[in-house]
């Protein structure tokens, strides 16, 4: 390029334009030079980069050979992401699914456990925690459980239903927009709004009879704590050493009279005994049954052990049930109907009318003695539970004794760590002692009568002022007059403390060595009860179906040609489906709604619609997804941008 010939020319190398100097230049000749300048410089950029290029491609020439790029699809698509620079990929494979639905699966686990924790805590789980701390903490921790797995299968239903939704709103044919609204409502609120829907709509029927599962589920966490409450735990314990004991022989041929204990030494022991160190008996507890107290007479400790210690030894266990009635001695009936003799009546009359006599019992002795039972009648006197103006009708009670045999017991042992503390606060029987049984109703008879002769009154002195004799403290509910309610279950536990005397006064007996169960610390052994059981069975049933429907309506998402992944996040998350109804022909129907109430817009926006790519950029590198009528969009495609 050469100089200019005359004034009125330019030199095109120069970066600026020159102008005649009579030409004053305007702010749009200004700006054309400017941007004049910067493609020259833009160009001579390009030209530095491709150059650099070129160089390196020679030097890895040897290495690899370069990819041809399309530029034409390159710069297309970076136009796409200029005008869309928020777009993403929508890519979805089997993995990615299987991570989405894991609280599903999750799910179904962890209801399938509590169906086999239900199973199993029947016969008992063993934990290794310390009683304490299982008494402070274990009906919190299943309440927690049980409500966790309630919400867990919450979340899944929610999220199973929303799949199934989103394939349906991605088909051909479109789906209700108001399922959009159903997924987005709180599950307690999802028949209400199911019901506000128009009576024709599409889906109305189909929504509130799936929102059912939802009330089903939130009836479920009602019966949350009846389980918590009934779970059982009890200590475990360890064999240990052998300890002293005294084992008593149940033979009727060397039986004698030791002359002790006596009826006095037993009410002081009546005084500290516990109801449970004799068995299970009514006047304390609920849970014996309607055939009688159960009476458990094991060996006698002779050594030393721990609190919550317990021994385990030869013994016998029977049943005592007890009925009584009101009978007037002035009268010849109940001579009559053998509850009492002549000789009988006549003492107790006699006792009954003196002045200043305590209450007293006594043996009658029209006794019943058979192979398999032993039947005995007592009456009581001046203790005033039958009414009436006549002091002579008086209570006589009828007590069986049955079910006679031999046992294994274990004793358990309290003490506050002094050997004088030691107390036997339980008897239970561990398991029958086989076939031989040597203990036999007339050893019974024998043991009983020793001790509570027939035909001799016996008064009932309290050791306590104002109080009732220790005897007779199961036969009230004050400790001071005796309660008609408990007066049967009493006299019952008041024939366990008499035969449990006159089995050690009278049976022979010789020291041994008894197993010692010790308390364990580190362990804890917890059940369920009937009641819980059932419950946990209900509710892990409830949940284990609704997961495994969950699981079910979340399968389409694998047999789906089409990515839901876009469908789903527009029908579970409000935000992405305002987004879209913006954009869509549906919005205009909102027109005039703002201070509607909600029900009213969600009819508005029950139509067929369907979630797809709009047929404007099916032929752009990245497409839009568009909430539109069915014809009006495409089915989305995997590994393609979209916005």
């Amino acid at each position: 390029m050469g100089r200019a010939k005359d004034g009125n020319e330019y030199n095109r190398s120069e970066s600026v334009i020159r102008l005649p100097p009579e030409h004053e230049p305007t702010e749009a000749e200004i700006e054309a030079e400017y941007q004049l300048q910067n493609r020259r410089q833009s160009t001579r950029d390009n030209a530095k980069i491709k150059l650099f290029d070129v160089e390196a491609d020679a030097r890895q020439s040897s290495i690899a050979r370069p990819a041809k790029i399309d530029l034409s699809s390159l710069s297309s698509f970076t136009a796409g992401m200029g005008k869309w620079p928020h777009a993403r990929e929508v890519s979805e494979n089997f993995s990615r699914k299987l991570t989405e639905i894991r609280y599903i699966i999750l799910s179904v686990v962890l209801n399938t456990c509590l169906i086999f924790f239900a199973h199993f805590s029947g016969a008992g789980i063993m934990l290794p925690l310390s009683p304490a701390s299982v008494h402070m903490t274990l009906a919190v921790i299943i309440e927690i459980i049980l409500l966790s797995t309630n919400i867990l299968t919450t979340h899944a239903l929610d999220f199973g239903v929303s799949i199934f939704l989103s394939m349906l709103m991605t088909n051909k044919s479109g789906y209700g927009m108001c399922a959009c609204g159903f997924v987005q409502e709180h599950s307690i609120k999802r028949l209400k709004y199911a019901q506000s829907l128009s009576l024709n709509s599409t889906c109305r029927k189909t929504l509130e009879r799936t929102s059912y599962l939802w009330l089903l589920l939130e009836v479920t966490k009602t019966l949350t704590p009846i389980a918590a409450t009934a779970v059982i735990h009890s200590e475990m314990k360890a064999l240990s050493d052998d300890v002293n004991c005294i084992v008593f022989e149940p033979t009727l041929s060397k039986m004698y009279d030791r002359t002790y204990p006596t009826i006095e030494s037993s009410a002081g022991v009546a005084e500290v005994m516990f109801g449970d160190a004799l068995g299970c008996m009514r006047s304390e507890r609920t849970d014996c049954g309607d055939s009688g107290s159960h009476f458990v007479f094991g060996p006698q400790l002779q050594g030393i052990v721990a609190s919550g210690d317990t021994i385990v030894g030869p013994g016998f266990e029977m049943r005592i049930d007890t009925s009584c009635q009101c009978m007037d001695l002035n009268s010849t009936d109940a001579v009559a109907r053998g509850y009492i003799n002549e000789a009988d009546r006549r003492i107790l009359h006699d006792w009954n009318r003196r002045a200043n006599v305590y209450p007293f019992i006594m043996h009658l002795s029209n006794l019943n003695v058979t192979n398999d039972r032993f039947v005995s009648n007592t009456a009581m006197g001046n203790i005033h539970i039958c009414g009436g103006y006549s002091k002579d009708v008086v209570p006589i009670c009828q007590t069986t004794m049955s079910e006679i045999r031999d046992a294994v017991v274990s004793s358990t042992f309290n003490t506050d760590g002094t050997t004088a503390s030691i107390a036997l606060i339980e008897q239970v029987r561990r398991d029958k002692a086989g076939n031989k049984n040597q203990v036999s109703s007339a050893i019974v008879h024998r043991a009983l009568t020793t001790i509570f002769p027939v035909s001799e009154p016996v008064e009932l002195v309290s050791n306590v002022p104002a109080l009732a004799s220790a005897l007779l403290y199961w036969t009230t509910s004050d400790l001071k007059s005796v309660d008609p309610a408990l007066h049967a279950p009493g006299i019952e536990t008041l024939h366990a403390i008499f035969l449990r005397a006159g089995l050690q006064r009278t049976l022979p007996s010789h020291g041994s060595r008894c197993p010692r169960e010790i308390h364990r610390d580190d362990a804890t052994l917890i059940s369920v009860s009937r009641t819980g059981v059932v419950t946990v069975y209900l509710i892990g049933s409830i949940q284990l179906a609704l997961s495994l429907l969950a699981l079910l309506l979340s399968s389409v998402w694998f047999m789906s040609p089409v990515p839901l992944g876009p469908a789903i996040r527009i029908v579970t998350e409000p935000v992405y489906f305002i987004a879209l109804l913006s954009e869509s022909p549906f919005g205009i129907n909102l027109i005039g709604t703002a201070n509607a109430q909600g029900h009213v817009m969600w009819q508005q926006l029950d139509l067929i619609a369907r979630i797809g790519e709009s047929l404007d950029t099916l032929g752009e590198t990245i497409g839009r997804i568009r909430l539109d009528r069915p014809r009006m969009v495409k089915n989305l495609k995997n590994a393609r941008f979209y916005a």
